[in-house]
């Protein structure tokens, strides 16, 4: 039975002892190959100036930048379904930040045909906007301001001229030189391990606390194994040695009396 005992301890204490030692010396973990990604994968129009990963919170985070254009959506730069490492990762965070910006003016005249009911352009004006605002598809707006009406001589049927209204003003756009975007993609599936560091226990923690356990079960079983233990003659104790008395064959009392005292009666 002391066999056995024996074995198991030196057992939790060789299990504790290796614990504490992987807990102390964790392995490092390797940090992925990062690989260009080739024109003949599945990628958005925009290839990244640089990729790398960092650590954030236990899981391991997949870091592209760009530069762009200004007005680049970052739907344009958003690769859905990537793989890194085996692991599929999604769109986790975005930033930005705009490098340089030009401003643009030039000078616009537009014109409205519309109907007055008098042919003094003074008094036409009152049926006319001073003012209307100007938007085209290269980025330029403003506002136009009235400078002239011109009236024509007939009268149309519901008792109104036909006039033009001439607008001028000056109208700008800006645009940003270029668009700096920094994309972060976390795995879908977090690690149990982020879980932990959140809560502020690290795995090296979690280790040594399991190895103090093993240890302090080892050493309370070893003295209660001991404290249990009797001594030898207190378990089985010898019996005292009882002497021999031997009586010669003569001197046997038979019932109480023996021969010599039967002759002396006679």
């Amino acid at each position: 039975m002391k066999k056995p005992v024996i074995v198991a301890l030196c057992c939790l204490l060789a299990l504790g002892t290796a614990t504490a030692a992987f807990a102390e010396e964790p392995t490092p973990t390797p940090a992925p190959e990062l690989v260009e990604l080739s024109p003949e994968d599945t990628a958005p129009p925009f290839y990244p100036d640089s990729i790398s990963w960092q650590e954030d919170g236990g899981q391991l985070l997949v870091v592209k930048q760009y530069s762009v254009p200004y007005g680049t959506a970052v739907a344009d730069l958003t690769e859905s379904g990537m793989q890194w490492g085996g692991s599929d990762y999604t769109l986790w965070g975005v930033t930005q930040s705009v490098e340089g910006s030009v401003t643009e003016e030039k000078e616009v005249t537009q014109d409205f045909e519309l109907s007055v009911r008098s042919a003094d352009a003074e008094t036409s004006r009152n049926d006319v906007k001073e003012s209307v605002a100007y938007d085209d598809e290269y980025g330029f707006s403003g506002s136009l301001t009235l400078q002239d009406i011109t009236i024509g001589e007939t009268l149309q049927a519901d008792s109104t001229y036909m006039a033009t209204a001439h607008y001028a003003g000056k109208v700008t756009r800006t645009e940003a030189g270029t668009v700096h975007y920094t994309l972060l993609y976390a795995p879908v599936s977090a690690p149990v391990i982020a879980a932990a560091a959140e809560s502020g226990i690290t795995p090296a923690l979690l280790v040594m606390v399991i190895a103090c356990a093993l240890l302090f079960i080892a050493v309370l079983l070893i003295i209660t194994h001991l404290l249990r233990k009797e001594p030898a003659h207190a378990a089985d104790p010898a019996k005292p040695a009882v002497p021999k008395v031997y009586v010669p064959s003569g001197d046997i009392v038979l019932g109480g009396r023996n021969e010599d005292d039967d002759e002396e009666n006679l």
